[in-house]
């Protein structure tokens, strides 16, 4: 019997591989200058992120336009708990990913016969709704919804306090989220995922729970996100409405096309190239939404499957 394709990849020598290379290369890169350095933290946190909305838009086809709002609740959620009990990142972190998930669970009941656009739409008032609110929730939040002074991450007794420390943090937290996904992929919840988001009708008289399918990925998508949020704030101390709006929300989804959205590597090389990029272009910044727009189209136009789509055609083509 032929394994179907998923299960014929193999993600855990992949993210083997992918880990070392980030191990080497990451603090050679980093270590040029504290700027690179926090570009390089700031791709491995975005990338979760961008994993997390993998299987929200890559798997289960729903564009849902809140994981910005996820990211904020997680970094919210974290901050508020370590800041009133006692300062246990994990425990902060912990609670981000759990309420970032029932909250999503919550929107994705209310908004579960919502398809397409009209899902986008209830997911976006839902984030333009959630940032109001932490803007006056100020017991919750802080002074205009600034939440400052945020504990710094630590493990097992150890303080992340420089960026430098904070890569191997991140880089843990990221392989994690790898292997979580990669689980996903090798599981009948990614096979019923494909065939709701191709036909949900077909799907479901084949005896696919499709909406509950979506929830379930929505769900841990946005436990994704909560988390990166989490990570975010304890790394800067400082998180405000600011960090998590419109800019930002469409930078997730531009990561996922960049980079591929039927890839699990779709979105770390997404997120690499949002967060090369500007650096790249810091000599026309006026001209940096045209560039953006342009390199968007290319891939849109020459790679639709993303620079992961293309590499992968690549090296079949090569075999």
């Amino acid at each position: 019997m032929i394994a179907p394709p998923s299960y014929r990849k193999r993600h855990v020598p992949a993210i083997g591989v992918f880990v070392v290379l980030a191990a080497v290369f990451g603090p050679l890169v980093g270590g040029t200058s504290r700027a690179n350095q926090n570009l390089v933290d700031l791709w491995l946190v975005y990338s979760v992120a961008a994993l997390g909305f993998y299987l929200v838009f890559g798997l289960a086809g729903r564009f849902a336009f809140c994981q910005t709002f996820m990211m904020a609740l997680g970094g919210y959620t974290s901050a508020w708990l370590t800041r009133t009990g006692p300062h246990w990142f994990w425990l902060g972190a912990l609670a981000a990913v759990v309420v970032s998930a029932l909250v999503a669970g919550l929107i994705g009941v209310l908004v579960r016969k919502a398809q397409h656009f009209y899902f986008a739409m209830a997911t976006f008032a839902a984030t333009q709704i959630g940032l109001v609110v932490f803007g006056e929730a100020t017991s919750f939040t802080g002074p205009n919804g600034q939440a400052t002074g945020i504990i710094p991450p630590s493990l097992f007794g150890h303080t992340f306090l420089q960026d430098s420390d904070v890569f191997w943090l991140f880089l843990g937290v990221l392989t994690v989220c790898l292997l979580l996904v990669a689980l996903i992929e090798r599981s009948p919840l990614r096979r019923e995922a494909v065939a709701a988001r191709e036909n949900g009708l077909v799907a479901s008289l084949a005896g696919v729970a499709v909406q509950r399918v979506q929830l379930v990925l929505f769900m841990l998508g946005s436990a994704l996100g909560g988390l990166s949020g989490a990570l975010i704030g304890h790394w800067q101390g400082v998180i405000g409405t600011d960090s998590f709006g419109i800019d930002l929300a469409i930078g997730i989804f531009l990561m996922l096309l960049l980079g591929g959205a039927d890839s699990i590597w779709g979105p770390l090389i997404g997120a690499a190239v949002y967060v090369a990029l500007p650096r790249l272009l810091s000599g026309i910044d006026q001209y940096s939404s045209i560039a953006y727009g342009l390199l968007l189209l290319v891939v849109v136009l020459a790679v639709p499957g993303g620079i992961a789509g293309a590499l992968r055609r690549r090296s079949h083509a090569d075999r």
